[in-house]
């Protein structure tokens, strides 16, 4: 879980008032929660500054350099993604989508010219990295995403963050020391398709962008047809999975706990996995970044078709869209 503190922004020109719940990770990969009183924000974009207010804001991406800590976890991350463990590259995707902009030039630099990209989740990383409304030819930029669905790309302030803790400590946290920054929303909405070979347990889960916070209650439905082995109708299902075995050389509907081809989810790449189905009511889950995939096991090659969801979680932040 992050540290909860309250966090005050002095910045030149800071308006005050009620404070907000933000969600910050630093280029050390420390996660802190915390409030802060700021209203608004000054980007320089453009060859001018743009004041941006705080309700405004989804998210905070900064494009400064890679940390030391983040210049060595690059390069073995790219490596994790690319090798077999399927854990460590699970693990490794969510680090370098956290890490964001100062990963996408070493991701372009790995990516090589071939005919299969699909499943290839080193592939489908770099609109993790980089939503393709908001990229352009200055890769040095930050990333400040909006509630109306707008970017703006441009150098972030240099004030200082003053941090306050529970037990009164104080300290100090420059704008550079940022990696990233999510205002929390009463309510976040997605409308996803989740594709049972692409989001597939065996494979990869489709990543929500929404990171739920202990606070947050998650409603969900999906409608949609799976078929887990093209032909066989026995293999086929909506999003509660097998009622039974899909065929007789199986003795359970079941796999790794949950029924073949029904919705799941998790938090985080290492969260323990919950079923979601056709409809879901959820309180209670963990901190972490929400993800879903349709349930299999490793023969997930002939897999076909789609579950069209859409969620909401309340109380959460939201960094970025399904991928």
């Amino acid at each position: 879980m992050p540290n909860r503190l309250l966090v005050t922004f002095l910045l030149p020109l800071a308006l005050w008032g009620a404070p907000e719940w933000l969600l910050i990770r630093t280029v050390d990969g420390t996660a802190v929660e915390g409030q802060t009183q700021l209203r608004s924000v000054k980007v320089e974009s453009e060859g001018k500054s743009t004041e941006l207010r705080l309700t405004q804001i989804l998210s905070i991406h900064n494009a400064a350099p890679a940390s030391e800590f983040e210049a060595g976890r690059i390069p073995a991350d790219l490596a994790a993604v690319q090798a077999a463990d399927r854990k460590a590259r699970d693990l490794a995707v969510e680090e370098l989508t956290a890490i964001g902009i100062p990963a996408m030039t070493p991701l372009l630099e790995t990516l090589k010219d071939t005919d299969q990209h699909e499943p290839r989740p080193l592939y489908r990383l770099f609109e993790r990295l980089m939503p393709s409304y908001a990229d352009g030819f200055d890769r040095t930029l930050s990333l400040v995403r909006l509630q109306n669905g707008e970017a703006v790309r441009g150098k972030l302030p240099e004030g200082t963050l003053e941090l306050r803790a529970a037990d009164g400590g104080k300290s100090e946290l420059p704008w550079s020391k940022i990696r990233t920054l999510a205002v929390r929303q009463k309510s976040v909405r997605r409308a996803m398709e989740v594709h049972s070979l692409r989001h597939c347990t065996q494979i990869e889960y489709l990543d929500t962008g929404v990171v739920l916070t202990a606070a947050s209650h998650v409603d969900s439905t999906a409608r949609g047809f799976v078929r887990l082995s093209w032909n066989q109708d026995g293999w086929a299902t909506d999003a509660d999975g097998l009622k039974k075995p899909g065929s007789d050389a199986y003795k359970t509907n079941l796999v790794d706990g949950y029924p073949f081809g029904a919705l799941v989810g998790r938090a985080g790449a290492s969260g323990s996995v919950f079923l979601l189905g056709k409809k879901a009511a959820k309180t209670g889950l963990a901190a972490g970044r929400l993800q879903l995939a349709v349930n299999d096991n490793a023969h997930w090659q002939n897999n076909l078709g789609t579950y069209s969801v859409a969620l909401t979680a309340t109380e959460a932040y939201d960094f970025g869209e399904a991928q």
